[in-house]
């Protein structure tokens, strides 16, 4: 890291320090990708290490940062291809076998991901990890899905993959966890501290392009987004409301494809671009969210850089995020539940600033946090006599 613009007392112990950065496994562009690239860039690394490489085969679209594959420079390297390409199962014995000092011997490695954990540093470099949450799959959700015919199946591999994850976190010598919703998955999985740092929103790209009548929902038609119970609120209600539903088609059952069809109060416009995403931000009179538990959720701030109101499902990190009244209003998940919130704003509308609420999840935020806790980590874990 150099000298210059934004580095400020408290970064000294990283202006000469080498960084590098690891994320777990790439496949398509998305929202991690995103992540990871505003981390490099923010500590002047050009380049991410990661397993795999993007399909279709293209640059990234989140900036200049290259995405290197590691599975490159393993042996024998048809073979771990082969196991990179099987998912997770083989990522935690991939990235063990990663020798970092062919990559510089770096002062500090930040990994994003689970697996990346399982990383063997040499014993001088800074292991940071940035933790999404603890796989899902083998903690707080695994009673969701060990009924199902592949959980069964799955259940003797989930318990040694679960015994695996355990067995490396000593690897991390400091955490950042997403939200406080996966710091406290943090303490009680791995029990260890960890210190929030938010997902960076370039809250100054977007804005409130005035109301045009229509409520929206952005994301995949999912079940876990709870996208049947919006679509009943709306179908069921009154017919003068108007929703927009943005996104892939998830798994939702044909019936509610069916229902959204034959109404006249829903439109669906499948996948959208970043600009047609961001126009339909501006536009909508306030966004309609109802994820299970969400970890983080870009999303219900994106509204609110756009200045328009989130009534968001009371769980997760949304359930925090959104105070009652002032950039939103807050759900039961049910259709009832979002119709009665449909009602409270529309006769009380809020009374708080909702853009001036996402501007702690900025990427100057974002920037300054990051810095500012990994200098203080490598000033601490630097020995002296």
């Amino acid at each position: 890291m150099s000298e210059g613009d934004g580095t400020s007392e408290a970064d000294a112990p990283l202006v000469h320090a080498d960084v590098a950065v690891a994320h777990w496994h790439v496949r398509s562009w998305g929202g991690a990708e995103y992540v990871v690239t505003r981390l490099a860039e923010v500590l002047d690394s050009d380049r991410v290490y990661t397993i795999g490489s993007p399909d279709p085969d293209a640059a990234n679209p989140y900036g200049d940062v290259q995405f290197v594959d590691v599975t490159e420079r393993l042996s024998p390297r048809l073979l771990r291809k082969g196991q990179a390409r099987v998912g997770r199962v083989f990522e935690y014995a991939l990235w063990e076998d990663v020798d970092w000092r062919e990559y510089g011997t770096p002062d500090v490695l930040v990994t994003s991901g689970a697996t990346t954990r399982s990383v063997l540093t040499p014993d001088e470099t800074l292991h940071v990890n940035y933790c999404h949450s603890p796989p899902r799959w083998f903690y707080d959700l695994y009673h969701d899905r060990k009924d199902s015919l592949v959980g069964q199946v799955a259940r003797p591999l989930v318990r040694y993959l679960r015994m695996r994850d355990a067995t490396v976190d000593p690897r991390v010598d400091q955490y950042y966890a997403n939200s406080p919703i996966i710091a406290r998955r943090i303490e009680k999985f791995y029990d260890r501290d960890s210190t929030v740092l938010y997902p960076p929103v370039d809250v100054g790209a977007y804005g409130n392009g005035g109301d045009e009548g229509f409520y929206l929902h952005l994301g995949r038609l999912d079940e876990e987004k709870g996208v049947p119970a919006i679509v009943e609120a709306f179908t069921d209600g009154d017919a003068g409301r108007q929703l927009v539903l943005a996104g892939g088609r998830g798994d939702v059952p044909e019936s509610v494809m069916d229902r959204i069809r034959g109404s006249e109060s829903v439109e669906y416009r499948g996948f959208v671009t970043e600009d047609e995403k961001m126009e339909l931000l501006a536009t909508c009179r306030a966004l309609v969210f109802n994820g299970r538990r969400e970890d983080f959720g870009i999303v219900p701030i994106e509204a609110n850089a756009s200045g328009k109101a989130v009534l968001a499902r009371d769980e997760g990190f949304p359930g925090m995020y959104v105070h009652e009244g002032e950039n939103g209003f807050l759900h039961d998940g049910t259709p009832e539940g979002i119709y009665q919130a449909l009602g409270r704003f529309e006769r009380e509308g809020v009374a708080g600033d909702p853009r001036g609420r996402a501007q702690e999840f900025g990427t100057d935020a974002f920037a300054e946090s990051l810095r500012r806790t990994l200098a203080g980590w490598l000033a601490d874990a630097r020995p002296t006599l």
